[in-house]
Order: C-alpha cells, then sequence, then structure tokens
C-alpha cells in the first residue's frame, strides 16, 4: 500500500513539474516580440508615463516585450547613436521622437532596409521639408500636433477674456515644435491683437531678467505662454512686478505645470496624452508584425486642456508614474 501511494506521488509529482514546466515553456515561446522604445532623455521626468504605460501594456499582451533606451540628458548625435545601437539589436519594432530628422534619417533608412518597423510617438516633426524627408521612414506617428496645441490653448483663454497683448516664451527662437506651436497659438487670436515671440535662453537668473523686461516693456501684456521648465521663473517675475493680471499659460501634465494650475499660479497647461501614446505605437507595430496592416492617417492624441476643473485628475494619474516622493521633487511649488 505505501509503495503504490509513493508511486502515485511521484508520477503526480512529475505531472506538476512537467506542467510547469511546459508552461514556462509556453509563456517563454509565447514573448515573441521585442519592441524597444527609444526615449529622448531618460531623466526626463515626463519619460515615466511612456514607462508605466509600457509596463500595463506588457500584462496585458504577454508575448509583447518592450525595451527603454536613450541618452541621459538629449543629444542629437547621442540620440541618432543610440538608435543605431537599437538597430543592431534586431528587434522586431522601434518607438521613438523623431527629434531631429537629419541626425535620425540615416538611422531611420538602415532600419526600413533592414524590415524593421518604426512607429514617430510624441510630437512629430511639423515641418512639410522636415516630413518630406522622412517619407517612408516610419509606419505612421502617434502624437499631438503642434499647431492644434496652439490654437486649443489660445481657444481656452479667449473663453475667459480677450488680452490686448499676447506673448510666446520659448528658449530659443527657431525650434520646429515651438515655432509652431506659437503660430497656433497667435493664429488663435481675434485680429488687432499684438503677439510677440520671446526669446528667454535656458538659464534660470538670465531667463527671469529677459521675462522681466519684456513685461516692463510692455505693460498691455495680458498673456503669456511658456513651457514647463520655465513656470518658476515667470510666475516669480510675475509676484515679483505684482502683475496679478497676466494668465500664464504653460505645457505638459508635469508636476510642475499641475502644480501651478492647482496654486492659481498658471491659468491653464494640457497634456499631449503620453499615457495612451505609447500603447497605440506598440499596438500599430504589433498588429503590423501579425496582419502588415498599419494606419494610413497620423494618430493626434493631443492637446487635451488641463485647467483647474480637471488638474486634479492628471495629478492622481502622475502620482502612479512619479509617486509621491517623486511628485514632489519635481514640482518647485
Amino acid at each position: 500500500m505505501l509503495k503504490s501511494c509513493l508511486k502515485m506521488f511521484l508520477a503526480t509529482s512529475a505531472l506538476t513539474l512537467g506542467l510547469a514546466a511546459g508552461s514556462a515553456q509556453a509563456q517563454e515561446e509565447q514573448k515573441k516580440y521585442t519592441f524597444y522604445h527609444l526615449l529622448w532623455s531618460m531623466t526626463d521626468s515626463i519619460v515615466q508615463l511612456h514607462v508605466k504605460a509600457g509596463e500595463a501594456y506588457m500584462k496585458s499582451h504577454p508575448n509583447v516585450e518592450i525595451k527603454y533606451l536613450g541618452p541621459e540628458a538629449y543629444d542629437p548625435a547621442e540620440h541618432a547613436r543610440f538608435l543605431d545601437t537599437i538597430i543592431n539589436a534586431k528587434p522586431d519594432g522601434i518607438a521613438l521622437h523623431i527629434s531631429n530628422p537629419d541626425a535620425l534619417l540615416p538611422g531611420l533608412k538602415t532600419a526600413r532596409e533592414a524590415g524593421i518597423p518604426v512607429v514617430s510617438v510624441t510630437s512629430h516633426p511639423p515641418t512639410e521639408a522636415d516630413n518630406k524627408k522622412l517619407e517612408g521612414s516610419y509606419l505612421t506617428w502617434v502624437g499631438a500636433d503642434e499647431r492644434l496645441i496652439g490654437v486649443r490653448m489660445g481657444e481656452r483663454l479667449l473663453q475667459e477674456e480677450t488680452p490686448k497683448r499676447v506673448a510666446y516664451l520659448m528658449a530659443h527662437l527657431g525650434h520646429a515644435g515651438h515655432e509652431m506651436r506659437a503660430e497656433g497659438f497667435f493664429a488663435s487670436m481675434p485680429d488687432g491683437v499684438p503677439t510677440d515671440k520671446v526669446a528667454v535662453g535656458d538659464e534660470p537668473t538670465a531667463a527671469m531678467d529677459v521675462i522681466r523686461s519684456y513685461l516692463a516693456a510692455n505693460p498691455d501684456v495680458g498673456a503669456v505662454f511658456g513651457s514647463s521648465p520655465q513656470n518658476k521663473w515667470i510666475t516669480d517675475v510675475l509676484a515679483e512686478l505684482g502683475r496679478t493680471d497676466v494668465k500664464v499659460l504653460t505645457s505638459d501634465e508635469s508636476p510642475s505645470s499641475l502644480e501651478c494650475v492647482l496654486a492659481g499660479l498658471c491659468f491653464a497647461t494640457f497634456s499631449q496624452e503620453f499615457p495612451i501614446q505609447g500603447p497605440l505605437a506598440y499596438e500599430i507595430m504589433y498588429q503590423y508584425k501579425e496582419t502588415g496592416m498599419a494606419p494610413v492617417q497620423p494618430i493626434v492624441t493631443g492637446p487635451l486642456v488641463i485647467d483647474a476643473a480637471n488638474a486634479q485628475m492628471f495629478k492622481d494619474l502622475a502620482l502612479t508614474a512619479f509617486g509621491e516622493d517623486g511628485y514632489a521633487e519635481l514640482s518647485p511649488f
């Protein structure tokens, strides 16, 4: 009897181990696609929204593995070198932000020749000349329309008031995305409203001097549209000058911008809808590998305007990506 029970136990154990091994092997075999997401900067806080979304996507698609690579800080040449590294790994697909078409074009051509599908993610080169260079180098793009961002933010401002003058503040004139954003913002203003583009640089003290000088020279300005890194500089200068009449528009769902809105210091910001951009790009590559099909038009995910009415909802979402401590570290407010 004992021998019989022992034989049955051993047989059952062997079957269990065999099933477990078979299950592990099946899972390993099922993971048949490896996608790389080339980030513009591994230290940019906003990329965590891509990473968290990718983690969720892999849970719902166990046969897909997504790897994230990119330079520590953005640099066009470094970004291009990372693309070369990814291509050498022979992935099943690449998602990336086409930050600089000229720097990335050689790598994109290599990927195309190797049969690696590429999806452009986040914001896409806005100029016709850049898109002509890139023709045939990617399946489609998923992200925000930079000109539409400017238009929607301007429209939200006009729901409150018609300013006498507006300004768009950018680090450096000539940045394609910001130039298009400014163009849309200015186009949304009624005829007769003066518009100014102001290059403030990216060094805090010098930037604040430029902002201070601009406001002093233009006492009629009613709104300024900047970006997340400039939030504290702009609001500090306005407080110093007692200019409570100037509405501040800013960018993205970064902790800095969300807290600026929640504190009542910024009027509005916007979301490029990062949490859905990555998954849409991964799904496009997945379906392309499975069926050979891809969207024939871009998928525009933004902007979605964020103001006092919905900023808390976006903060709750950001907290899931950054955590309480990480969120606090990324906001100067």
